[in-house]
């Protein structure tokens, strides 16, 4: 792994565990164990190192999603194992996502890039005659992890998850 994806990886878990207000140059230097001053050589700014952090979860999230594709066709399964390895495996990513979609401090340009890091609207829309639906999937999907992620639902159940895509997928009428 280059220091740049270290880097970004080491700011996601400083977000996510401490906040947006934990991050500096210095902190991810030291959770690296790097020289003082590595990560400012790298991305001279906050904002440097916040646009990469955004671009990071945008590759993580594809990855993660093409290799669940990979081994599935039905949608609705996809989109489920998707969700189950984002809320099982990548809370990390999820936790530093939310924070800094919620933080008037990051830039809007960031939060637009982290707004679409979990989910691709127009891959979504390309499933659907009508693409208002591939907008409203993404917006179910959303639902669904901040329904774990901020504690009102707790099973992070397959099933759980699968049942309210397939409805909506029934519904929607899939292309």
């Amino acid at each position: 792994m280059d220091r740049r994806t270290a880097i970004a990886d080491a700011a996601l878990g400083v977000i996510a565990h401490d906040g947006l207000r934990a991050l500096t140059h210095r902190a991810i230097d030291s959770a690296l164990g790097y020289p003082a001053g590595s990560t400012s050589y790298y991305f001279r700014t906050k904002s440097d190192l916040l646009a990469a952090v955004a671009a990071r979860l945008v590759e993580l999230s594809r990855a993660s999603f093409l290799e669940i594709a990979s081994d599935e066709t039905d949608v609705a399964t996809v989109v489920a194992k998707y969700l189950h390895t984002a809320l099982t495996h990548r809370m990390i990513e999820l936790r530093a996502r939310y924070a800094l979609m919620l933080d008037p401090a990051v830039a809007p340009d960031v939060r637009t890039v982290l707004a679409r890091s979990l989910f691709s609207l127009e891959r979504a829309q390309a499933l659907f005659d009508e693409p208002a639906h591939g907008d409203g999937l993404v917006s179910l999907c959303e639902g669904l992890v901040a329904d774990v992620v901020f504690g009102r639902r707790t099973s992070k159940d397959i099933v759980a998850l699968q049942l309210p895509i397939e409805v909506y997928l029934r519904g929607a009428s899939v292309a």
